[in-house]
């Protein structure tokens, strides 16, 4: 038997499109392995934001998808709170007249709420995002789903905790709080693209990678509805910073809407400036 390569070129591997840390997509004959998670909270955060082609290429396989979404469920939970506790202790450190033991807990429920307001948007949109994948002809499994947003939101929740030095240094330094209601705002917008960007650069790669068509134009429906279900969920969880001579509240009352109370800082912080 001869021991030299077979000439036919039906048996050559055709080039695989895989997923770049730039987003782009690289034709690459070698095949992507399934993500290895290693032990350790911080070295897995590392793993998540270095090897997303692992996660993509596991979560297309369906193989363990859900031990994918838990131990980002975990990541995220922590990140998100590590910002939250930061929101909350902005009125803390710019010396409002609100009693110590309430600004402490003001921080501690904050750290809370910026979890469930990831968490619970992610369990409200999942559903309608599953069914309209089939619609388009992606048909990712519920699994695959799941483990994608959730990776969504683990690089959304990592991205925003990373900018907590920034906001804390802003709330050392600034003592306008509709400064820092905008800032907020948009430590969270930057953040959140991030995490769609590469939700939408991992189901374009994952789609081309099982021959079916990518969600084209229905992202951008995606994309709508995870932005008004998560904006209006924050309106309905405020307070996250709490207003200058306002009491302590863990909830407010149901008034106006986020993106009127956003134009009303705006022209606020526009007109302490005139």
């Amino acid at each position: 038997m001869s021991d030299t390569p077979d000439k036919n070129p039906d048996s050559a591997v055709p080039p695989i499109p895989d997923f770049a840390k730039d987003g782009s997509f690289r034709n690459n004959v070698e095949s992507v392995s399934s993500a290895e998670f290693p032990r350790g909270f911080w070295r897995q955060v590392d793993y998540a934001l270095q090897h997303p082609e692992e996660i993509s290429e596991s979560l297309r396989r369906d193989d363990q998808s859900w031990k994918i979404v838990r131990i980002l469920f975990v990541i995220s939970l922590f990140m998100a709170a590590i910002y939250g506790a930061i929101m909350g202790a902005t009125n803390l450190l710019q010396g409002s007249e609100m009693p110590y033991g309430a600004k402490a807990g003001l921080i501690a429920i904050t750290a809370l709420k910026v979890p469930v307001l990831f968490l619970l948007t992610l369990i409200i949109v999942v559903f309608p995002i599953y069914v309209s994948n089939a619609f388009v002809g992606t048909r990712l499994s519920f699994g695959q789903i799941s483990g994608f947003l959730m990776t969504a939101c683990t690089v959304t929740t990592v991205t925003l905790a990373s900018m907590a030095t920034v906001s804390l240094f802003f709330a050392l330094t600034s003592t306008s709080y509709h400064f820092i209601k905008l800032l907020h705002v948009m430590m969270f917008a930057y953040a959140g693209a991030t995490g769609l960007t590469y939700l939408q650069n991992a189901l374009r790669t994952t789609a081309r990678r099982l021959g079916r068509p990518a969600p084209g134009g229905v992202f951008v429906i995606w994309l709508a509805l995870y932005m008004f279900v998560g904006t209006q969920l924050a309106w309905v969880l405020r307070p996250f910073v709490g207003s200058p001579g306002e009491p302590f509240q863990v909830f407010r009352p149901r008034s106006g809407n986020f993106y009127e109370s956003v134009l009303q800082s705006v022209g606020a912080f526009l007109k302490s400036i005139d």
